[in-house]
């Protein structure tokens, strides 16, 4: 009787013969919102880190010279703080390129941004932990490591929305060269820092410095080598 009840009520005002309402189909514009906010909150965290020194800890609150001694110690945090804002900026950037050419939807892309999304989210802490215990390696390293989880994810988001053809358009060739470069320098800086955090810490952190250069130099040489193609190809027709 239970049973025949739970039936009866699923079914309720629903003629048996009347044709099953379309399932409205899923979108990009609930995701690019949920990242974005997360995005957002994640960069609020991140300023969380930087703390006003007490005044117990200054000399004399009245000196400039005390003041900017205090601050001084403070530079990791400082530091960790700008480097992943940056990073944190950087990845939304390139979230949004993958994004911009996704024209359907499919349950797995929501997982991938998921996945992205989880190391956005972890950004604060990561950052956190650099700037307390900068010289530390294991530090170095786990913020590396978010670095290099960040970048995974962002371009395994791309590659499922190729292989079940929800991107609008291929990219050009100039830009999947870049695109394939900008990845490849990344990776690189971001393992090169995860060896170098156990030899030199501070060594380890001029590693990400190429970051910001790795758009500048994948565009550049992508250009160059279609370029070059395109004069090879114009060469050899007859």
């Amino acid at each position: 009787m239970g049973g025949w009840s739970c039936y009866a009520l699923a079914g309720a005002g629903h003629p048996a013969n009347a044709p099953a309402r379309p399932i409205a189909p899923l979108t990009r514009a609930p995701l690019l919102t949920l990242s974005d906010s997360v995005v957002a909150i994640a960069l609020t965290l991140l300023v969380l880190q930087l703390k006003v020194p007490p005044h117990i800890r200054v000399a004399n609150p009245s000196s400039a010279a005390d003041l900017a001694a205090q601050l001084a110690k403070e530079a990791d945090q400082l530091i960790s703080y700008v480097v992943a804002f940056y990073v944190v900026a950087q990845f939304w950037l390139a979230h949004h390129r993958v994004f911009r050419r996704v024209a359907g939807h499919h349950e797995g892309l929501a997982w991938w941004n998921f996945a992205f999304l989880f190391t956005i989210t972890a950004m604060p802490f990561t950052s956190n932990l650099l700037g307390e215990y900068g010289d530390n390696p294991l530090a170095v390293d786990i913020f590396a490591v978010n670095l290099l989880l960040a970048t995974l994810a962002t371009q395994a988001t791309l590659l499922y929305g190729q292989r079940r053809d929800v991107l609008s358009a291929p990219p050009g060739a100039t830009e999947a060269w870049a695109r394939r470069a900008r990845v490849t320098l990344i990776l690189l800086a971001v393992a090169a820092s995860i060896g170098l955090a156990w030899v030199n810490t501070t060594a380890a952190k001029f590693c990400w410095l190429l970051i910001p250069l790795a758009p500048w130099a994948a565009n550049r040489w992508a250009a160059r080598v279609t370029s070059r193609k395109r004069a090879i190809g114009d060469t050899a027709a007859p």
